[in-house]
Formats: structure tokens, sequence, C-alpha cells
């Protein structure tokens, strides 16, 4: 009769459990964990002084453990799928491992060794993530889902926290800068974006763009040019591949036509100048040191020199401390030696600033597997015989890409650790199959209903 009892009490205590619940998963656990690490953080709404940057955060120390031990787990019951991806993302993994490896010639092996370790671990929680996602317009949508949602807690605390949500060159919302977070609404642009191009319904179409509006309005307060320049250069990439679909390879052909005029045009105007940099960039930018940066460049330019090859260590060039900071010995006369030590810790290039971590040849290498990735991304957005959402998420993955190595022109995330734009490009370079989308154009496989 006990017996009975707790046989029939077995399912009705299941159904009482949600459904949104029972589909959190491990895979789903961590993937939700992750985003919310990467676009959100432990201390949002605070900004780290230069010694708690250097001696690194207790608590992000935690998250990311719980992080690489949930992904341990979650690689464990997939291992032929992880063992595909790691096969397909070589290089990738190649980069990372070269990183731990500079501890050998870092100047603060410590550093390296503390800063190489979370890189190491939150590209293998992306590794965990890409090789278990179910389909990729699965993932799509959860990440412009949670894109949104950061969108509307940074739109909040405009109000809530006005004094540090609000700086006097723009908005930067929760994040220790504006920057940043014109990058982050910019990729919850693009993502959105490229969800509407692959709904297959007018309802759904139109939810999405409701849902983009915060996007587009936080983006446009945060007052980042680069980012705002770049979302209109990824919609802009969006809508050709589209027309391309529609109209066939005739206005492909004419778009590289035209590329090629405006190229022809631009190199014209360039001469015309005297092949004089400044005043192409004054002309065109009207700030021909792009805010400082000139003098940043060849700071860095000069001590990339010093140790072309294997570069300072990863991780081991800035936020070493005060005394050792490397704009600390600089004599006055330039805006670099004049401002507060500890206030710069990037180059604010992206090719520059992983130079001078790993050498400039590992750093043609780590671009090359970028720009290896878009043209699959690409290549995968123009087949027919995959689905309309498969390929609305393959052209989000080549536009992130692309935009990725232009953004770095001016800022430097370039397989930086820690930086919510390298976060979201390993975890869409790990999500995307390549021998799938460079062979048969099979559909990739959608979620189960």
């Amino acid at each position: 009769m006990s017996q009975g009892t707790t046989y029939a009490q077995g399912p009705a205590r299941a159904s009482i459990v949600p459904a949104w619940l029972r589909a959190l998963d491990a895979p789903t656990v961590l993937l939700l964990g992750y985003l919310a690490f990467v676009f959100i953080g432990t201390h949002p709404l605070s900004e780290a002084s230069v010694g708690e940057r250097v001696e690194g955060s207790s608590v992000d120390r935690i998250v990311v453990l719980g992080l690489f031990a949930l992904s341990l787990h979650v690689t464990w019951t997939h291992k032929r799928e992880v063992w595909r991806r790691i096969g397909e993302n070589i290089g990738v993994l190649a980069v990372v491992g070269f990183a731990m490896a500079s501890i050998a010639w870092s100047d603060y092996p410590e550093l390296t060794l503390r800063r190489s370790l979370l890189f190491f671990f939150l590209t293998y929680a992306a590794l965990a993530i890409g090789a278990t996602a179910p389909s990729l317009r699965r993932l799509h949508t959860i990440l412009f889902v949670f894109l949104t949602g950061v969108m509307l807690l940074n739109l909040a605390s405009i109000v809530i926290r006005p004094s540090v949500a609000i700086s006097d060159i723009g908005v930067r919302g929760i994040y220790t800068q504006k920057n940043v977070a014109g990058y982050v609404a910019m990729l919850a642009a693009v993502c959105g974006g490229a969800w509407i191009i692959g709904a297959q319904s007018r309802k759904d179409r139109n939810r999405a763009l409701l849902a983009l509006a915060p996007t587009l309005l936080f983006l446009a307060v945060t007052r980042s040019k680069t980012s705002i320049n770049l979302t209109v250069l990824a919609f802009a990439i969006g809508a050709t591949l589209i027309l391309v679909q529609r109209l066939g390879p005739r206005l492909a052909l004419l778009a590289m036509s035209a590329s090629i005029v405006l190229a022809t045009v631009f190199g014209g105007l360039f001469a015309a100048s005297g092949f004089n940099l400044s005043a192409a960039l004054n002309a065109t930018t009207g700030d021909a040191t792009l805010t400082g940066r000139d003098e940043l460049w060849a700071f860095a330019r000069g001590r990339i020199a010093e140790r072309p090859w294997l570069g300072y260590g990863y991780g081991a060039f800035w936020d070493v401390g005060p005394i050792n900071d490397p704009l600390a010995k600089l004599e006055p006369g330039t805006w670099l030696a004049d401002v507060e030590v500890g206030t710069i810790n990037q180059a604010h290039n992206g090719y520059l600033e992983l130079c001078l971590h790993l050498g400039v040849p590992a750093t043609a290498f780590a671009t090359l597997t970028i720009l290896f990735g878009a043209v699959a991304a690409l290549s995968a957005a123009m087949k027919r015989g995959h689905s309309l959402p498969d390929r609305s998420a393959f052209a989000a993955i080549a536009a992130i890409l692309l935009i990725y190595l232009f953004h770095n022109l001016t800022e430097a995330t370039l397989y930086m650790r820690g930086s919510a734009f390298w976060s979201l490009v390993s975890l869409a370079l790990f999500a995307m199959p390549r021998p799938h989308i460079l062979g048969a154009a099979e559909p990739y496989p959608e979620p189960q209903k």
C-alpha cells in the first residue's frame, strides 16, 4: 500500500515543476551563466582601481572556476562532438595554448599564469557551449533575448544610478566605459537584426522589431561613434546578403564592382593629399590624431620593435602595478606622460595589443583564424540548402566576425581575456560547424518541438 502511494506521488510531484525549469539542463545553465558573467559581470555599475585590476577579483575567480567545472561535466557527456569542434577550431586553441606557454618568457610569470588561465577557462566554456548547442537557431534566439534584457538593464541604470551610468562623453550603463557599452549594444543590434531576417512569421518579426528598439536607443545614447558606424556596416552586409539571395550572383558582381570603384576613389583622394595620413584623417573624420591614439600607437610600435617575435607575455604588459607601468617612465612632453599612471591599460588597437602580448607572428596567425571563420560563415549564409533561420544565424556570425576585425583597429579586444566581444566571438567560432557548412548543403537540425 505504501509502495502504491509512493509511485502515485512521483508523477504528481514532477508535474508541478515549471516547464522552463525542467528545460534548464546543464548546457543551458552553462550558457546562461556564461552570458551573465560576460555581459553583466559580478560588479556592474562599478569601476576597478589600478590595484584591483592587478590583483584581480576573487569573486570573478570563483565564478569562472564554477563555469569551468560545469564545462568539464558538459564536455564529458558530449565527448564526440567536443572533439569534432576542437578539430574544427584547432587554430583558435593554438593561440590560447601559445598564450599559456608565454609564461616561459613573461616579464611577470605570475600575472601571465593567472590571466592566461582565465583566458583558457572562458574559452573552454565557449567550446563546451558551442559543442552542445542543439541548433544555431536556438542559440541565436537565446542570445537575442538575453542581450535585449541586458539592454533594458542598461537603460534602467540610467534612471537608477545616473551619476554612475552617465559619463561626460556618453552613457556607459553598467559598464566601466562608454566604448564597452557601445560595442555590447552593437552586438545586440547585429544579433537582433539577423534574427529578424530569419523570422518565419510576421508575428515573430514584429515582436523582434519591438525588442530591437531599446537596443538601438541605448546604442545611440552611448555616443560610441565606432560602434554606431560598425552597426550600420553590419546592417549593410545583411542587406547585401538578402539581395544576393533574391537577385542572384549578378548583384554580387555589381557590389564587388562598386567596392572597387569606391576603393579607387578613396585611393585617389589619399594620393591627392600627398599620401599624408594625418591630412587624410583630418579631412574625413575631423580628427587627425583619432583622439590622441596616434601617440599611443607610436609608443606601442616602439615597444613591439623591442620584442617582435614573442612579445612580453600574455597579460604582462599593462596593469602590472604603478611602479612597473609601461608609461610610468616616459619623459614629460606628451599627453601619455601626463596622464595618471594606470589610466591607460590597452593600446586601443587590437593588433598592436596582441603583438605586445604574444608577438607579431602569433598576432598574424590569430587574425587569420577570425578571417577564415568569417569567410566560412559567409559562405554558409549564402547556401540555399540551409533553412532561412540557419542562414540568418550564419549571417550574424559572419557580421560579428567581420566587424570584430574592424573594431580592433581602434579598440583592443582581439583574443583578450575578459572582453565581452572576444567571449562572443569565441562562442560563435565554436558553435559554427565548419566541415558541415563547407560541404553538402544539408539543413542544420532544428530544435525538437
